[in-house]
Formats: structure tokens, sequence, C-alpha cells
């Protein structure tokens, strides 16, 4: 039986969807995980350049993370916190969503949740076995 490709909370479609890293339920869009964002911390460091490049000494103190919006191409910015300055934050596609508002219990809690690409069996590609075509696919979808 082929899903039905739309965003579990608020039923939005032709949208680009995220689904669990370790399941297929449920689908949500960027506003809904947008409204629902973990409030992760990260580990401060301190930046040193060190050749071509730069190393990361922990501080030991723990900070929170902005809150994100996710960008037209389904990104947000990483969640290990700023780099050396003047270089770009790593930015990802994995959504760190808290279903605590989400009255099925099966999905409460904090869960990772990754592009859900549709594959020809109705299911859903693993993270890293999306075909180049599957990709084009999600990222050519409005974000919101």
């Amino acid at each position: 039986m082929k899903k039905v490709y739309k965003c579990f909370i608020c039923g939005r479609q032709n949208v680009k969807l995220w689904r669990p890293y370790m399941g297929t339920e449920p689908l949500i869009c960027a506003k809904c995980a947008e409204e629902r964002q973990t409030t992760e911390e990260y580990d401060e460091c301190i930046w040193k350049k060190v050749g071509n490049g730069y190393v990361g000494t922990h501080t030991g103190k723990k900070l929170s993370l902005p809150k994100w919006k996710v960008d037209n191409k389904g990104k947000i910015p990483s969640y290990d916190g700023p780099g050396p300055d003047n270089l770009p934050v790593a930015m990802t596609d994995q959504l760190m969503i808290d279903f605590k508002d989400v009255s099925d219990p099966e999905y409460a809690g904090v869960i990772t949740m990754i592009p859900a690409v549709p594959d020809e069996n109705g299911d859903f590609w693993g993270y890293t076995s999306v075909p180049e075509d599957g990709c084009t696919w999600w990222e050519e979808l409005p974000t919101k």
C-alpha cells in the first residue's frame, strides 16, 4: 500500500517532509517541525588556527543553540554549534523534533528526523541510499 505524502500534524502536502531516522512515520513538514524543535545545547569551543585549519578545545560549558528556521533547501544550522570566526556554520537536513504535544504515545519524545524521500515501492529510501533523482525531487519541493 502506497503511503500518503502529507504532514501528520497539519495535513500539508506537496512540500518537503521529514521522517524518523529509524522509521517511516510520522511525516512532518518544516512549519510543524519549527514549532516543535528541541532546545538543544552544544559544547562551547575555543578555536585555534593550526596550519590551514582550526582545532577546537571544549571549555566544558554547554550553551543553548538559537531557534532555527528551515531554509529553502531543507536545511538548518548544525547542532554542533558555531565554528571558528568567519567560517560558515555547517548545515544539516536532520531535524531534532520534540513531539511532546502529540497525543499519540508512539511518537512521544525527541526524534531525529531525516528527509522523507519515497522509493519506487511506496516506502522510503535509507538516508544514505537516496538516488540522485530522489534527492533532486525532494530538494525541488517547496519547503513551506
